[in-house]
């Protein structure tokens, strides 16, 4: 019987792009989050934003947590809204994805920028 790993069952390119960034204790957490936030779509865009509802606007909070209005891209669901400078779309890309959510991840000491996701692992 095979142990469920989740690095071994994601798109190669998130794989080689999560080995790059996180320490090996990690590959696992880091492709779960991604499975959790993306289902592993390298395309996946939530936008909640309008024209009522700009970047960061408050939304209903969900179980508690505060929630605002976003523009998340991508494997690891990256805020757009939080890279005004940057051009979005460039977070369809698999390293520039994976190495923004471990800027996040290490800025934050965790998962906890993902946190429904996070409560997952």
């Amino acid at each position: 019987m095979r142990l469920m790993t989740f690095i071994d069952d994601c798109p190669a390119e998130l794989a080689v792009a999560i080995k790059e960034f996180w320490p090996v204790d990690e590959w696992d957490n880091a492709a779960h989050i991604a499975q959790l936030e993306s289902s592993w779509n390298a395309f996946a865009l939530n936008d909640t934003t309008d024209a009522e509802h700009r970047c960061g606007a408050p939304l209903p909070s969900i179980q508690g947590i505060p929630v605002v209005a976003e523009h998340s891209v991508g494997y690891f669901q990256i805020n757009s809204c939080n890279f005004p400078g940057w051009e979005w779309a460039r977070l369809y890309n698999a390293r520039h994805n994976a190495g923004t959510a471990h800027m996040l991840w290490e800025q934050a000491g965790g998962w906890s920028p993902w946190a429904f996701s996070s409560a997952k692992l």
